[in-house]
């Protein structure tokens, strides 16, 4: 079984995908076929369409599944000790709060 979710899809890349997996919400793609497909539609997502996108497959490891990520996506795919897993991913403005704070505790500064 394959899962794809692309965001930021045109309705016309949503439909190509519809031809072969089940949209099962906007921009989730569930299908079953062979890695040769799999691997080839990935190239088109990554490649022609250049969309974000996140690609879960089964595949022969420890947890039975494969992540592959393309883009911004709002998961980012992380490698822990050989288990890949999804993270969100820290943004600009996060990284500007932290560093407020850092600097707030630095001069003995409360905001609370």
């Amino acid at each position: 079984m394959v899962v794809i979710m692309l965001e930021k899809a045109k309705i016309s890349q949503r439909g190509e995908m519809s031809r072969l997996t089940l949209e099962v919400k906007a921009g989730v793609f569930v299908g079953t076929f062979n890695a040769r497909v799999r691997d080839k539609l990935w190239d088109r997502i990554t490649k022609e369409w250049n969309v974000n996108a996140i690609m879960l497959y089964q595949t022969n490891n420890e947890q039975g599944y494969g992540i592959r990520s393309h883009g911004d996506p709002d998961k980012e795919v992380i490698d822990f000790d050989g288990i890949m897993l999804l993270t969100k991913p820290k943004r600009l403005k996060d990284e500007k709060e932290d560093f407020s704070e850092e600097i707030n505790n630095s001069t003995g500064e409360d905001n609370g």
